[in-house]
């Protein structure tokens, strides 16, 4: 986040027990509970707001995927080899 002015104020109401979870995680990063709210909260948010991002295509694109995805799965002889073998790095 940029260090831009900060003149916008939040006021939220929560339990006793809410807060004190809140300033001991904000203490345990070496920041103040504004700090660790501000960022979790803006983290939180850029997360919704990507897994929520439209992405718009015209009509001809949109029926050419959504034939593509209508189709019956197709097996891949390779893949089913890979998903077979034996690997010791895998658990």
């Amino acid at each position: 986040m940029s260090a831009s002015r900060k003149d916008e104020t939040i006021s939220l109401r929560m339990d006793a027990r809410t807060r004190e979870v809140i300033s001991r995680a904000a203490a345990i990063c070496g920041k103040s509970v504004t700090s660790f709210m501000t960022e979790a909260a803006y983290s939180s948010a850029q997360k919704e707001l990507l897994d929520h991002r439209f992405v718009g295509v015209d009509a001809t694109v949109f029926d050419a995927v959504e034939t593509l995805l209508s189709e019956p799965a197709k097996v891949h002889p390779r893949l089913v080899e890979l998903f077979k073998a034996n690997r010791e790095w895998i658990d």
